[in-house]
């Protein structure tokens, strides 16, 4: 066990899930963004016969191609009777009726989550307004495989595809989905719900804008996954910091409280330049806790503070933009020139 003393903390309730310094956004309101919804989860309980199959696919050819053949791989793109087989028997399940009844309950329309998303299309063609263009969102029905991806929709526009089915908790225990999946585990999919959804589809636009870590040093990945937090919260300035970092409030307060004795602890165990998956990977990646710290510690405590690095640097460089901050690959440059320290609680 290492030296690093760690303190008790009285959580104050006005305080959870709130922000430390983030600036608010800027005015993008007269930026013209308007997203199209296409719910298509209710549609496989429609279809009557191979010709109902035909007139969904030509409705969005490039969504539903996709959907049958690679996330319920049914369909080689001709033989429509085993499709409609494999949609019969589908309608006839129980577990997947129980599911579409979830969806409708708790998603009975998706105006919170389309004003959310046209917010975060607001400030992505802000910052980056030669790189952005708004695609089409498709709810649907994953079979529990898939919660947010993008592809190519029609006319080379791109689509997102939502599955709704990977957004129900507390409705939905997982685990009786798959109880040996780890995917299914509970410190995972306590954050599949509404809160998640805008954050999950922002990931996927903030990773794209990123690309791979500049190295492979646990330095060079908490900074890199601290730019993908500090963005995130940038294209959604009005998010709970705990929806940002998929916390629950008192796993952000008891980082929040315990920041100097997390930094103490890594550079006392030479954490910062390890290159060792083994060594780090529950401080990088989710993980229901992170090692030699005390058991109230999340997971993922080094991409929280990859974060603070960043905002430091960004508040000592203001006229930084986003898509600098993503050019600048030297981590050691920006943790030097972040100037951060940690204070005591």
């Amino acid at each position: 066990m290492n030296s690093v003393k760690w303190t008790m903390i009285v959580l104050v309730s006005v305080l959870l899930g709130s922000c430390w310094n983030q600036p608010k956004g800027p005015d993008v309101s007269g930026i013209p963004v308007k997203t199209d919804i296409i719910r298509t989860e209710n549609r496989l309980a429609e279809i009557k016969d191979t010709n109902d199959i035909k007139k969904l696919i030509s409705e969005h050819p490039a969504f539903y191609r996709l959907y049958f053949s690679e996330i319920w791989p049914a369909y080689n793109g001709t033989d429509r009777d085993s499709l409609l087989g494999f949609i019969k028997e589908a309608q006839q399940d129980t577990f997947f009726s129980s599911v579409l009844t979830k969806i409708e309950a708790r998603f009975p329309d998706m105006d919170r989550t389309k004003a959310e998303l046209e917010d975060v299309f607001r400030y992505l063609k802000h910052y980056f307004p030669d790189k952005i263009s708004v695609p089409t969102f498709y709810t649907f029905v994953s079979g529990f495989g898939y919660q947010v991806f993008i592809f190519e929709d029609d006319g080379g526009k791109d689509g997102v595809g939502i599955g709704l089915d990977m957004f129900l908790h507390p409705d939905m225990d997982y685990k009786t989905v798959d109880p040996d999946n780890s995917n299914f585990s509970n410190y995972i999919t306590r954050s599949w719900n509404r809160d998640h959804i805008t954050r999950k589809v922002a990931d996927i636009y903030v990773s794209d804008l990123l690309g791979p870590p500049p190295g492979h040093r646990m330095l060079d990945l908490m900074i890199h996954n601290g730019k993908a937090l500090y963005i995130t919260k940038m294209l959604m300035p009005e998010a709970r910091d705990s929806v940002i970092m998929e916390y629950t409030a008192s796993q952000l307060e008891w980082c929040r409280e315990h920041e100097l004795q997390m930094w103490s602890f890594f550079v006392a165990e030479k954490m910062f330049y390890e290159s060792s998956l083994a060594k780090m990977g529950k401080y990088i990646n989710p993980s229901p806790g992170s090692p030699n710290m005390p058991p109230e510690a999340p997971g993922r405590t080094a991409n929280y503070l990859g974060w603070k690095i960043v905002d430091a640097y960004m508040q000592r460089h203001p006229g930084t933009t986003l898509q600098q901050l993503i050019d600048l690959k030297d981590s050691q440059r920006i943790l030097d020139e972040s100037k951060y320290k940690p204070k005591q609680k």
